[in-house]
């Protein structure tokens, strides 16, 4: 009989047991981008204003309101400068200037303005790897015109001598650098007589990084969009930025591998990637941008964020140290490979990467989505977009959001004779196209969705935009936009602010965040990312809870309304049943029910005196064990 007391005990004191994930004490510092949600604009797709099919800045400023109601804080928007748009924009031929396709520097100067209106800050893309071929400066490096000269990877051919005998042998590269595209990262130019090197396709040129001349050119550039009103920069294909000025062949993964001749991800890359040099220049960058802030009087700080697949030791060194800063942020995107088969194990792991390896201090950041990847609902389902969501937005630092996924926006189908995307993914994905994740806006269930009033948009709408459209989704509760809003709301409060992290992670299905700040209020997000209805007793995993919660909000699917109460501690009351792909945000301060009904004041009663029973069953029995 004692062994079955003892037994019993143990059961019922299994509720003080917690399941422990990621624990992040929140000590980062205090500015207006440390909690900011940066929303990435991607301007082709955003809003046409002027009937071509194409987006552009005036359409963006058509929908500034759209970010105020949302509590958006930050745009980025995705590269507006001249280019011949062999990569979507991320070719530039000059970087001073508006490319016609998105409008004028008026055009441009009044975006400002109106964002000013708003409160909004304005990031933008910058690209300092490399430039278009038609840009002027290539143009004069390939004459050797005076300090343009070595603006560029320039080399001469392997056989070098042979070519300049005989104008019918064919040159052979220096070494074996690939592109990321594929094929050899070596175009011959037949007027200089020399290889230039681009890490991306033939039309982007590689600048000469290593020249203090192309240093200056940079930074002068910086500082010309500084003066325009732009308050920070996305620095792109940051781990691409230095080659190593030994030029020797990389070698193969696998030795012998022929797709060494031409797939980029068949080489190590010891010579073309994440060079030491790099961190050097983010150090420079920063220090430019803050000084430039400083003397010119500019009443909040910079910001500079920076874009780089690289390795998490390699990201962290990002940062900066003590002693010199580096970027505010390098963006995160562990998120992004979340593993479909076992979504849970995989989001913690990311999360836990990121948090166990940041300096200290310095802020986090979260990508889920954006311009070179799939969208949520095409990988994991359209059920999953506001599981993904809470997660993304109550995780603490700035988190990323990438056009549409408000409202749950989905990969479209993009024929094969309606493809824009030049180059494709790259690497693994050499054949995939990115117009997929590419698509344009949805803002309303009219004619192309209301993006463009012209008969055929750049991009083909998904067809589904006659209900996953923003118009339709502001009139309903409990859509995608209506979750989004509320969440973002949410990171208004000093616990998302400031607050401590710690995750949960108890099951294969199961995934919780507690956020939890002293003297304040603490918010759980539980989401249940499996296939069945699971009863989630949060007591059992969750450390020093309330006997009741409420709820703050929840998805469409999840049954639960705002201010409904949940018990922390029995089955017998009310807990928290999920359904499948669904998500509760749960919080210890008193909400008001929606629903009107006093059903749960009753359970709720029902709910403490279980839990005093349990209680004192279970002093009765340790007493009786031990006397």
């Amino acid at each position: 009989m004692r062994s079955f007391n003892v037994f019993l005990f143990f059961t019922i004191t299994y509720t003080c047991v917690s399941v422990n994930g990621v624990y992040f004490q929140n000590n980062q510092i205090s500015d207006w981008w440390t909690n900011t949600i940066t929303y990435q604009v991607y301007p082709r797709s955003f809003k046409d204003s002027n009937k071509d099919g194409i987006g552009d800045l005036k359409g963006i400023i058509q929908k500034l309101d759209h970010f105020v109601d949302l509590g958006i804080e930050t745009l980025w928007i995705g590269p507006f400068f001249k280019s011949p748009m062999d990569d979507m924009g991320y070719d530039v031929e000059d970087y001073r200037m508006i490319d016609p396709i998105y409008g004028t520097m008026d055009d441009f100067n009044e975006l400002v303005k109106e964002m000013k209106k708003r409160n909004l800050k304005l990031v933008t893309d910058f690209i300092p790897n490399h430039s278009s071929y038609k840009c002027e400066w290539f143009q004069k490096s390939i004459k050797r015109e005076g300090k343009y000269t070595n603006y560029y990877i320039w080399r001469d051919a392997s056989n070098q001598n042979e070519v300049m005998k005989n104008s019918s042998v064919k040159p052979i590269p220096p070494n074996n650098w690939l592109s990321v595209f594929g094929g050899t990262g070596w175009s011959w130019d037949d007027d200089r007589k020399q290889f230039y090197y681009h890490q991306f396709n033939t039309k982007q040129p590689d600048f000469n990084i290593r020249n203090p001349e192309v240093h200056q050119e940079l930074l002068d550039i910086i500082g010309f969009w500084m003066s325009k009103g732009v308050v920070g920069f996305r620095f792109d294909a940051l781990r691409h930025l230095y080659e190593s000025d030994s030029f020797l062949d990389e070698p193969c993964l696998t030795e012998g591998d022929p797709s060494c001749l031409v797939n980029f991800d068949s080489l190590n890359h010891t010579y073309t990637v994440d060079q030491p040099e790099n961190i050097e220049i983010i150090r420079e960058w920063r220090e430019f941008i803050d000084n430039y802030t400083r003397s010119n009087n500019i009443p909040i700080s910079s910001f500079l964020a920076t874009e780089s697949y690289s390795p998490i030791d390699v990201l962290m060194q990002y940062y900066g140290n003590s002693t010199r800063a580096g970027a505010h942020v390098p963006f995160n995107f562990g998120l992004l490979s979340v593993d479909r088969r076992n979504i849970v194990e995989s989001i913690e792991k990311h999360v836990k990467k990121w948090l166990d390896n940041m300096p200290e201090h310095q802020v986090a950041n979260w990508v889920i989505e954006n311009h070179d990847n799939p969208r949520v609902p095409t990988k994991f389902g359209p059920e999953t977009v506001p599981l993904f969501t809470a997660l993304k937005l109550s995780l603490p630092g700035i988190e990323v959001t990438y056009y549409g996924s408000e409202i749950g926006m989905d990969n479209s189908y993009v024929r094969p004779d309606q493809i824009q995307d030049p180059n494709n993914a790259g690497g693994k994905r050499a054949d995939e196209t990115r117009d997929n994740e590419r698509c344009p806006m949805q803002w309303d269930s009219s004619i192309n969705a209301g993006f463009t009033e012209e008969k055929k948009s750049w991009l083909p709408i998904n067809p589904n935009y006659y209900k996953v459209n923003v118009e339709d989704q502001k009139k309903i509760p409990t859509s995608n936009y209506n979750f989004y809003k509320k969440m973002s709301q949410l990171r208004k409060t000093d616990t998302l602010k400031n607050g401590d992290l710690q995750t949960y992670n108890i099951t294969k299905s199961i995934y919780i965040l507690k956020r939890s700040l002293v003297a304040h209020e603490s918010y759980i997000v539980v989401m249940n990312f499996g296939s069945e209805t699971e009863t989630v007793i949060l007591s059992n995993a969750v450390n020093n809870l309330q006997e009741q919660l409420y709820v703050y909000l929840g998805s469409e699917n999840s049954g639960y309304s705002t201010g409904d109460i949940v018990s922390t501690v029995s089955s017998s009351g009310k807990p928290l049943k999920l359904r499948p792909q669904s998500v509760a945000v749960l919080t210890d301060k008193y909400i008001a029910s929606e629903s009107g009904t006093s059903t749960n004041d009753i359970q709720n009663a029902g709910t403490q005196i279980s839990s005093k029973l349990i209680s004192l069953l279970s002093v009765f029995l340790f007493l009786r064990y031990y006397l």
